[in-house]
């Protein structure tokens, strides 16, 4: 694939998930998934120019951070009333315990470096070590099997959106996720724009809806 082809893919990319963008520096972007493991559940998106994959997460890795930072900040409690559809539709509950890093996307055209940024909370704790004593006949105590609850998932969001996504039933569905009202939420004041530190320079970015984003 040329540039151009490459430019034209990455821009087409970010208008699609234009209304769920949340991060965007540097040509970066994060942005939240309409089908979500968990409450907050984000893909990053980054622009690299390498085929060595080492150089490619440690050019990508400053972005993970302050992506991270900013959930950890700014992504309000599942029990928040205003997100109750999409907290009960994750199962999300209780602390928010780690951030799941996971580069699994099957679906990178050009220099698109694509990462899941996986909020993961006490229930999904809890519900990981529950399937992983009911699956290998385990005692109470013992823990684990957190790849197999991420499957068991996956497999519940593709029957659910094996309709597509023209379905007025799957439309109705991720509407009532307000994912557009939560990316505002993880924006911020969008108006004085936000401050980050990445690769030891000071950057102040704006992050206004027109900044575009991406899958």
């Amino acid at each position: 694939m040329n540039q151009y082809k490459q430019c034209s893919a990455f821009r087409k990319l970010r208008k699609k998930v234009a209304d769920r963008i949340w991060y965007s520096v540097n040509g970066a972007f994060a942005f939240l998934v309409d089908t979500p493991h968990t409450f907050g559940h984000s893909q990053l998106v980054v622009s690299i120019r390498s085929d060595k994959e080492d150089k490619s997460f440690s050019k990508a890795a400053d972005h993970i951070v302050a992506c991270i930072r900013k959930l950890r900040t700014s992504l309000p409690c599942p029990g928040d009333h205003k997100w109750r559809s999409l907290a009960k539709y994750t199962r999300s509950s209780g602390p928010y315990e780690k951030t799941l890093v996971l580069r699994v996307s099957a679906d990178e055209e050009g220099n698109m470096y694509k990462i899941h940024l996986v909020p993961y909370f006490k229930s999904h704790l809890n519900a990981t070590n529950k399937l992983y004593r009911v699956t290998h006949d385990k005692k109470r105590n013992d823990k684990g099997g957190l790849l197999h609850w991420l499957g068991q998932r996956e497999v519940i969001l593709d029957y659910d959106m094996r309709d597509g996504r023209d379905n007025d039933l799957v439309k109705a569905r991720i509407n009532s996720f307000r994912l557009q009202q939560l990316a505002l939420r993880l924006r911020g004041n969008r108006e004085n724009g936000l401050t980050s530190r990445l690769s030891g320079r000071r950057l102040t970015f704006s992050l206004g809806i027109n900044d575009g984003n991406i899958r």
